[in-house]
């Protein structure tokens, strides 16, 4: 079940976008000011925060940069915000402020409801304006674009056609790979020269795909040249040495299409399971304890207030568990903050050191 939560200062609107959505089967978390809903969202790391756009006290986008500049937060969590501000000026600081999506009001229960799916889904939804991220030419491609657009591939495809990538080694592995399927391959071909053809047809493809796409596909059966490309064949490169199956006619068996594709899909699952690996490493990797300030400047703590601390919090969590029972409270901002209360109490006791007994 997906955990949204719901902040707006206004009682009534909380509660009906907050039990509109429960009823489309999400876990939806209450919060009646934008510190609340820091607290709680980073506390929880929900799959959305719903914020509404217009507050008394506070900035929603002040307080979604401050939520985006979490790690964890901004890779696991999206902001929606509900305004009736969206103005460009709003559209373009609400994108750099790192909010995936601004809807407009009044506000569609059912377009509300999707797009919260989506969001708890991490599906693609266009940002609320285009932001320079500032990122190039790190060997990265934008993942926002939709997959059924063909443009999300050039980039990586641009950081593979390159002589570390396309060499002698990589023409001899496809060679064996053919071999295996049963295709005829002619063993004294040039791997050098194949490997450098291979690298021209796929820079010439790659830089013209955008005219490709956009051009219609040649349906002339009359054998005219209107369809051909002006890739140099396999005859011209080769300058008098044998080509690929020796000029003799191609075999049935031959699959260019899917080879290619079946090649393009090997280094994308490569690449893939690289990026999991690296994303698994930052995750897990733990900091090292600092101290930010000096010993001097350090305060001691008795050691009997600590444990006073550590027992008034105890009693505090004790009486929150006990208030948020279902029916011991009616009031829904006070259930609310009831749980918020118990949980940020449970956070205190967690990080409280333990208490050595006396002898």
């Amino acid at each position: 079940m997906a955990k949204v939560i719901v902040a707006d200062e206004n009682e009534g609107r909380r509660n009906l976008l907050a039990s509109s959505l429960e009823r489309e089967g999400f876990d939806i978390t209450r919060a009646s000011t934008l510190r609340q809903a820091e607290g709680t969202a980073l506390a929880t790391m929900p799959e959305v925060v719903l914020l509404e756009g217009d507050w008394s006290t506070g900035d929603v986008i002040d307080a979604s940069q401050r939520l985006m500049s979490d790690p964890e937060f901004a890779f696991k969590c999206r902001i929606v915000v509900l305004s009736r501000n969206v103005t460009d000026d709003f559209l373009l600081n609400a994108a750099k402020a790192g909010i995936a999506e601004v809807m407009s009001k009044p506000i569609d229960m059912p377009t509300l409801v999707e797009q919260i799916g989506k969001h708890t889904r991490k599906q693609f939804v266009p940002p609320p304006a285009e932001v320079d991220s500032g990122i190039g030419g790190g060997g990265t491609f934008d993942v926002g674009m939709m997959m059924g657009d063909g443009k999300w591939a050039l980039p990586m495809l641009k950081g593979l056609v390159n002589p570390e990538k396309i060499n002698t080694d990589f023409i001899n592995e496809i060679m064996q790979q053919l071999g295996e399927e049963g295709i005829e391959i002619d063993e004294e071909i040039d791997l050098s020269m194949m490997s450098s053809m291979l690298r021209i047809a796929l820079n010439r493809l790659v830089g013209e795909a955008s005219e490709i796409s956009a051009q219609p596909e040649s349906k002339d059966g009359d054998g005219s040249d209107a369809g051909k490309s002006s890739i140099p064949s396999f005859k011209q490169m080769s300058k008098g040495k044998n080509t690929l199956g020796g000029g003799a006619k191609p075999s049935n068996k031959l699959k260019q299409s899917s080879s290619m594709e079946n090649i393009l899909q090997k280094q994308a699952d490569n690449i893939e399971d690289e990026i999991i690996e690296i994303m698994d490493s930052i995750l897990e990797e733990e900091p090292d304890l600092i101290a930010i300030h000096e010993d001097e400047f350090k305060v001691k703590i008795d050691p009997q207030v600590l444990k006073m601390t550590k027992l008034t919090t105890e009693i505090l969590h004790d009486l929150m568990w006990s208030l948020g029972r279902p029916g011991a409270v009616s009031d829904l901002t006070l259930m609310t903050q009831i749980e918020d209360a118990a949980k940020l109490t449970r956070e205190v006791l967690d990080s409280l050191p333990e208490l050595e007994e006396e002898e």
